[in-house]
């Protein structure tokens, strides 16, 4: 095994955007089974950057997580898309947000850099480490709450995000009370800047 990274190929634009949707899209897995939306039973573990990871075991769940971050990667690339949030809201209101937690990321547009996809796929790794351990920074949730998945765009249109049509325009508004942030992780990069944050109500 050649371990001289010296003269290996840096990380493509491309490669970038398609990291940064597999590692959203097992986040989402992760948050859900860490924040208890569903029972423990319907999770099961597997394996990712070589860390164990829990993943949903119910189909429609999977295919629906799966498509709704699929289907962002084309504007992830073209960097429009600057933050995604998964936010908890409580069900006998569902207009007050619970809990937000808000990927907020800039790719940058280079084409190539001298960074390896080892280093990349490390970086994130400690992200997704992080929020498997987050709960004792969290307050709990009641047991009737429900999810979102939310991007926040930038340049695109009304028109240009209803022909995408998975993705639904929303006039998302932000809390309507005093709310705290608790950071979790960050990272910059020559192609991509990430915080991860979670946001709450309370001053």
């Amino acid at each position: 095994m050649d371990c001289d990274n010296n003269n290996r190929p840096g990380v493509e634009h491309g490669h970038v955007a398609d990291l940064v949707c597999e590692f959203l899209e097992v986040a989402v897995h992760l948050l859900l089974c860490v924040r208890e939306i569903y029972p423990p039973e319907l999770f099961e573990r597997r394996r990712y950057l070589n860390l164990p990871v829990q993943w949903a075991r119910h189909p429609e769940l999977r295919d629906y997580i799966h498509s709704a971050v699929t289907n962002l990667k084309i504007w992830i690339q073209q960097g429009v898309v600057e933050k995604v949030a998964v936010i908890f809201v409580d069900n006998s209101n569902q207009t007050t947000a619970l809990e937000k937690f808000i990927f907020d990321f800039s790719l940058k547009q280079l084409i190539r850099s001298s960074l390896q996809p080892n280093e990349m796929e490390f970086a994130l790794r400690g992200f997704l480490l992080k929020l498997s351990v987050c709960e004792p920074l969290l307050r709990p949730l009641p047991p009737d709450c429900s999810w979102e998945l939310i991007a926040y765009v930038t340049n695109l249109s009304r028109d240009t995000i209803k022909k995408e049509q998975f993705w639904i325009p929303s006039e998302h508004k932000g809390w309507q009370q005093p709310f705290t942030i608790t950071p979790i992780k960050s990272m910059q990069s020559e192609l991509l800047d990430m915080q991860l944050y979670v946001e709450h109500p309370g001053g």
